[in-house]
């Protein structure tokens, strides 16, 4: 590979203009990777080919702030810092005081690696409208074991409560929690079966958003799969059961085909999904770029399956992860009835 170089696309000769998609919808929602490395070894880490191809370049306070400064410019109000573990950037919360300099929701998403520490927290908290934290079972044994390194949970929860009782403390009566705490359960074959215990701990913490992520064939992810995918027959059984267990919580399904879901379909976070462009690190012929994805629909690695055809929710569906048929049988999807409403 190349040395990195920052290159720049034809869409981008209207600054002003926002992207627009052929309905008019505009892209509001950036991803930035802020980093390549992390604490964690997670066995089903979508980013962990990325972070081996990318680790060496560094992502510097410059280009950060040259993505946030454009994508201001371009309408862009939301933006949600990822990696690798994104708060040990060595910059972290300036590159909060940026964000919100220019107008911007903020968001993390995070292992908890530093907000478990109060002086960070006190710090990036303020600064922070939303953190999703990544929980992946309800005990140490089995979180620890997902996420590759023994004390993770502790970390995690710890960094739960600290941002829940930052938004009790700092919450006017009556208005929007000013910090979101939200949840992230990524679901295998190891912790599925855990999945409404999970789910009402991070409830039981405060979590006011919980989504459960169905395994993605990508980066450790795709090496595992075939190991640790859920199956259709599982899902269909365990994921329905989950509201109950967290009353006091939204819950949104991730990757998962609505007729999994039964009577709860509507939670399906196809319904849910934003447009969105995601800076990153890519590689193109003679040249490594840190540059943007534009997505607009959340398609990404699924496929619809010869039974989503006749389902009369096949419009809002995205279907099944390309790799589990490829794999199994699909007998089990259940397709929503062309007389049903949608």
């Amino acid at each position: 590979m190349s040395a990195p170089k920052d290159t720049e696309r034809t869409e981008r000769t209207e600054r002003d203009e926002p992207w627009l998609d052929a309905n008019g919808r505009p892209m509001r929602r950036l991803e930035l990777h802020v980093t390549y490395t992390c604490p964690e070894r997670c066995l089903f880490c979508s980013e962990e080919h990325r972070m081996q191809a990318y680790r060496r370049f560094p992502v510097t306070w410059g280009r950060v702030a040259r993505v946030l400064r454009e994508q201001a410019s371009r309408g862009v109000t939301n933006v949600h810092f990822t990696g690798g573990e994104p708060t040990i950037h060595k910059r972290f919360v300036q590159i909060l005081a940026l964000s919100k300099k220019l107008g911007m929701r903020t968001s993390v998403g995070t292992i908890g690696t530093m907000l478990s520490r109060p002086e960070f927290s006190q710090q990036a908290l303020p600064l922070l409208d939303e953190a999703l934290y990544s929980l992946h079972g309800p005990d140490a044994e089995t979180h620890d074991a997902m996420a590759g390194r023994a004390g993770s949970f502790a970390q995690v929860t710890r960094a739960i409560a600290m941002g829940a009782a930052y938004a009790r403390a700092n919450t006017p009566p009556g208005r929007r929690d000013v910090h979101g705490v939200f949840v992230n359960t990524v679901i295998t074959r190891r912790n599925v079966e855990k999945l409404p215990q999970t789910a009402a701990l991070a409830d039981s913490l405060g979590a006011k958003l919980i989504v459960v992520s169905n395994l993605t064939p990508e980066g450790s992810g795709l090496d595992t799969y075939a190991d640790l995918a859920v199956s259709l027959e599982d899902l269909a059984r365990i994921l329905p059961t989950v509201p109950a267990a967290a009353p006091n919580a939204t819950l949104r399904f991730f990757g998962t085909p609505m007729c999994s879901l039964g009577d709860q379909w509507a939670l399906s976070n196809d319904l849910h999904w934003d447009p969105r462009v995601t800076v990153e690190w890519q590689t193109r012929p003679g040249v490594v770029a840190f540059d943007g994805i534009y997505s607009w629909a959340p398609n990404r690695k699924r496929v619809h399956a010869d039974a989503c055809q006749r389902c009369s929710r096949r419009t809002l569906c995205a279907g099944v992860f390309y790799r589990y048929p490829e794999l199994w049988p699909v007998d089990a999807l259940k397709p929503f009835d062309e007389g049903e409403s949608a």
